[in-house]
């Protein structure tokens, strides 16, 4: 019995650190196989600079984002240089830590480590978005797992046995703080815990509940004070430049509701490749599995339903309030203000953490549930392979440009070609300018057109230098259009 016990605590010793590693391979070898784009590019441009000694406080295209990404990936660019691994590295260690903090999470919320241990297999793998795109230098990989960590905090907060430390409020406020600067997107999950910690008001004491938040509020505006000092010095330049994704990414509600049927939920659950390519598996059969998740979910926590109808708020577990993040991230993307971007799901990425918590639940229930949940996510990881298999098929080294044709361009080999023999400046479209610059360590003047322009000094000498070059995909029709510009003005050029 002894032996056994001892190789059971083993076991739950050694399976969060198995997990984190499986986390990490899975995203590493999937990043890999993924080319860097535009916007990544533009975060990694960023960690250089903060390399070189500059201080960033947002993100340098648009803004609204903080800049946070960028120096978490400062080290790695800084040991492997301006390459894709340095990049891949980096955010597959943040997943790696993102499943880490799943399995404390999962612990907490069933005070039961071989369910963390569940939680964190299952968030290792699935969904396959979260991996795919949460891998990326785009702000998401590590919004998972801040998010993780401000429903742990919240959890240890509102079950403390002998009541929450002023340290777990100061670090839930900092954290929360941290959160809104990096991204707007955690407002979803801080907007549910701030109704946990109301509706557990009466068990912890409101005179408790007010002098905890207090302290949360002082640090959540140290957390948030990069945001402060930037709006601050650009008369709230991050409200400024939001306002051209909102309305861009918007579109009706009922358009939008269609679409994410049709298209979001299926490229999150990994039935579909992304940006609307080929189906693994249809749409319907997708929603269909979720709908039916939803509602297993909802009967296993039937009691928790009744208690929630009749106010009983402080009978409800975490379980219970963190699923309601499901619901409210699903509206988020489809009322109003970013709903447009239903064949690149991102602004869903909050739905990660509630869905791998609902098939948690399924796994760890009696044994009709289980059976269920097992096989449900034997789907989903089946269905998710072969997704991943088309995905690498049809993207890897594969660049975008907007109305030129889609080739693939080994990118750093190009970086490296020009670097051979810089030219003065380079123009380039955006999502081809900032890749290269990125792969060129930023050595040589690379202006951006068509996007965002993420480095104003660095445009300005672009636009001044004397003999700049043009750098095109093969057969883009912009091509015919610069040539037909220079012979109309006189201008003489080689290619």
């Amino acid at each position: 019995m002894v032996r056994r016990g001892s190789g059971l605590s083993g076991g739950l010793i050694w399976g969060p650190a198995v997990i984190a590693a499986v986390a990490f391979a899975v995203r590493l070898i999937a990043g890999m196989h993924t080319s860097l784009d535009g916007d990544e590019a533009v975060e990694a441009i960023t960690a250089l600079h903060i390399v070189r000694g500059h201080l960033v406080l947002m993100e340098s295209n648009a803004h609204y984002l903080g800049a946070l990404d960028s120096y978490i990936l400062a080290p790695f660019v800084a040991i492997f240089g301006t390459t894709l691994l340095a990049v891949r590295l980096c955010f597959s260690l943040v997943g790696a830590a993102y499943a880490a903090a799943m399995y404390f999470l999962g612990t907490a919320i069933f005070r039961d480590r071989r369910a963390g241990l569940v939680m964190a297999a299952i968030s290792a793998v699935f969904p396959l978005f979260a991996i795919t795109f949460g891998n990326r230098a785009r702000t998401y990989g590590g919004l998972l797992l801040i998010e993780a960590l401000l429903l742990l905090l919240t959890t240890r907060i509102a079950w403390a046995k002998e009541g929450a430390t002023r340290g777990d409020w100061i670090w839930l406020g900092l954290l929360a703080g941290v959160a809104l600067w990096h991204d707007v997107l955690l407002g979803v999950p801080l907007a549910i815990c701030g109704l946990l910690l109301i509706g557990r008001g009466s068990a912890l004491g409101w005179s408790r509940l007010q002098s905890g938040l207090a302290f949360a509020v002082v640090a959540g505006l140290v957390g948030f004070s990069p945001w402060i000092a930037y709006n601050a010095f650009t008369r709230l330049g991050s409200l400024r430049h939001l306002y051209t994704p909102l309305s861009t990414y918007s579109v009706p509600t009922l358009t939008a509701a269609g679409q994410v049927l049709t298209a979001a939920l299926p490229i999150f659950s990994g039935a579909r490749v992304d940006f609307c390519g080929p189906q693994t598996v249809p749409w319907w059969l997708v929603d269909g599995g979720l709908g039916g998740l939803a509602l297993a979910v909802l009967w296993l926590r039937r009691a928790s339903v009744r208690a929630a109808l009749h106010r009983n708020f402080t009978e409800l577990e975490p379980a219970d309030w963190f699923l309601l993040i499901a619901p409210l991230a699903v509206v988020v993307v489809t009322v109003h203000w970013f709903n447009g971007l239903s064949c690149e799901p991102r602004y869903l990425m909050p739905l990660g953490v509630p869905l791998v918590l609902a098939l948690t639940l399924l796994v760890i229930a009696a044994p009709p549930y289980r059976a269920a949940g097992l096989v449900l996510l034997a789907s989903c990881l089946v269905m998710s392979a072969f997704t991943l298999t088309t995905t690498v098929a049809k993207y890897e080294n594969l660049v975008v440009v907007p109305g030129a044709p889609q080739t693939k361009v080994d990118l750093a080999a190009a970086a490296a070609a020009l670097d051979r023999q810089p030219p003065d400046a380079i123009w380039a479209q955006y999502w081809l300018a900032r890749p290269i610059q990125f792969y060129g360590a930023d050595r040589f003047l690379v202006g951006a057109y068509g996007g965002y322009v993420g480095f104003p000094d660095v445009q300005t000498e672009v636009l001044e230098a004397p003999h700049p070059s043009w750098l095109f995909i093969e057969d883009d029709p912009e091509i015919a259009v610069f040539e037909h510009v220079c012979s109309q003005r006189a201008f003489t050029y080689q290619r």
